[in-house]
């Protein structure tokens, strides 16, 4: 019998996320299909799946349709806000899902929805840019105009002239504003939208926004957004509160890939994206970004997964396969460089050594760091001795000028009727154009592997955050408004020196 062809596996997206809080609903299945037991009677979700379908007319993904259920999950009670002895479980919703999933029409639905059945007279859309809320607004209001039920329920809309708006006849309104220190500010809002919310790097809009809620007992608020960085302070905060579970009326919806996974596996895919497989973005397209896009860009964009940064200067996966922790600089003692250098507020300094090795390779190990220049240079000459480095590198115009007359008083003996210590390296000082060919040359080393770092936390903590500045034809890292990076200068200059240094003089042998 002659085997068929094979037919390639379908990928398909996870309808359930991969992190979220479970509900407090007990009992068997119910018709929700993911085996919680959500049913009409404790979740307004069904009738929000109903709304979208037979009003709106949409299809919902399997992924939007669990969404709607969960995150619309009730509990008994009365009073404002509240319907048949029931309120909504949650006022805040955090969503992560990774780019192109249909996040947009998902709040969209839930917009009108909330609009039509008198739950909400005011929802307000925000984005750090304008035109990202503006969007969603839009097609809301292109929803509501093609749905047969609700076209003729549109009342008044406004473009333009800084105010977007559109109102139903029942009086509910949907808004939008740019996500700022005075957004909203006198606004009583039912459902609150703000998408993006990866880009809040501080609490200014977050503290106007949210409220604007404060006065409305069944307000809903939706923050949304694939990861984030370092920076994303909001999300991190939301999405640690509610991990730990801290507010009962917070909850995270986070479809993600599992941390450390490969960039290339289709179940990470699956698990970050939901609407694959389903129209909403296909497996060309993954493929493409794939060898496109940097890895960190990848990963938070698509896979949903925090980095520490989405403009770093080296590459963390380049960095990551760099490690080698069993190795060593006990072979290659004659040709150790070692560099120092000061972050700009004068609290951290870091000694670094490097060595050529076998073939075209560098090896970098952490010699010491400080907290202050007093202390560095205290210690300094007798770390100088135990290790015996060929030369010492630093840059005297950047923060280390600061250790420049001390380092020259040292060890710099260009005037011979100055006494030599038992050791002196030779000074090297990096500044001009090669400072930036020191940093260059450190992302290079690290992008082609050909670097080999010990996994040192100090170091891992700086790459990771350490940003490129384009200065003429090249860049160097930021100092300024960054975290420390004092670790990667230093490991910059101690590479560079390394791998032109001309090879130690070898003394002949005397039989």
């Amino acid at each position: 019998m002659i085997p068929g062809p094979v037919r390639p596996v379908r990928l398909v997206g996870s309808t359930t996320p991969r992190i979220y809080t479970r509900p407090l609903a007990k009992g068997p299945p119910g018709p929700c299909g993911c085996g919680c037991a959500l049913t009409p009677g404790t979740s307004r979700g069904f009738e929000a799946v109903s709304f979208a379908t037979d009003v709106l007319g949409v299809q919902l993904l399997p992924w939007q349709r669990w969404w709607l259920i969960h995150a619309l999950e009730t509990v008994p009670g009365r009073g404002p806000g509240a319907r048949n002895g029931r309120r909504l479980r949650f006022r805040v919703v955090l969503t992560l899902v990774g780019r192109q999933q249909g996040k947009s029409t998902l709040l969209m639905i839930v917009a009108l929805y909330f609009m039509a059945l008198r739950y909400a007279r005011l929802v307000l859309g925000s984005a750090q840019a304008l035109d990202i809320a503006d969007e969603c607004w839009r097609g809301a209001l292109d929803m509501a105009e093609d749905s047969a039920e609700l076209a003729p329920l549109v009342g008044k809309v406004i473009r333009g002239n800084g105010k977007t708006m559109f109102s139903l006849v029942n009086g509910a309104r949907y808004r939008t504003v740019a996500a700022s220190r005075s957004a909203g500010r006198g606004l009583p809002v039912d459902v609150l939208i703000l998408d993006e919310v990866r880009e809040q790097r501080d609490w200014l809009a977050w503290g106007a926004l949210s409220k604007t809620t404060m006065a409305r007992p069944g307000a809903l608020i939706l923050p949304t957004s694939n990861a984030g960085d370092a920076e994303s302070v909001v999300l991190n905060s939301l999405r640690a509160q509610a991990i730990a579970e801290a507010d009962d009326t917070l909850a995270i919806l986070e479809w993600s890939a599992p941390e450390g996974c490969e960039l290339d596996d289709p179940a990470a895919w699956c698990a970050a994206m939901p609407g694959l497989g389903y129209g909403t973005i296909t497996e060309s397209a993954i493929r493409s970004a794939l060898a496109t896009d940097p890895p960190a860009v990848f990963r938070t964009e698509l896979l949903c997964q925090a980095v520490d940064a989405m403009d770093a200067a080296i590459p963390p996966d380049a960095w990551t396969a760099c490690a080698d922790p069993a190795g060593t600089l006990a072979g290659v003692r004659d040709r150790i460089v070692m560099a120092l250098d000061v972050a700009p507020d004068g609290q951290h300094v870091t000694a670094l050594l490097a060595a050529p090795v076998t073939g075209d390779r560098v090896r970098v190990e952490v010699a010491a760091s400080w907290t202050s220049t007093a202390t560095a240079l205290a210690e300094l000459p007798g770390l100088v001795e135990s290790i015996r480095p060929r030369a010492l590198a630093w840059y005297p115009l950047g923060p280390g000028a600061v250790m420049s007359a001390d380092l020259e008083r040292l060890y710099d003996f260009t005037d011979e009727t100055k006494r030599r210590p038992r050791y002196a390296p030779d000074l090297v000082r990096v500044q001009g154009a090669d400072v930036s060919a020191a940093c260059q040359g450190l992302v290079d080393v690290v992008t082609t592997r050909r670097l080999l770092q010990p996994r040192d936390p100090l170091l891992d903590a700086q790459v990771h955050g350490s940003r490129r500045k384009d200065t003429g034809d090249g860049f160097r890292f930021v100092r300024i408004g960054a975290s420390h990076v004092d670790a990667v200068y230093a490991m910059a200059a101690a590479v560079h020196v390394a791998r032109t240094l001309p090879p130690p003089v070898r003394r002949p042998m005397v039989y």
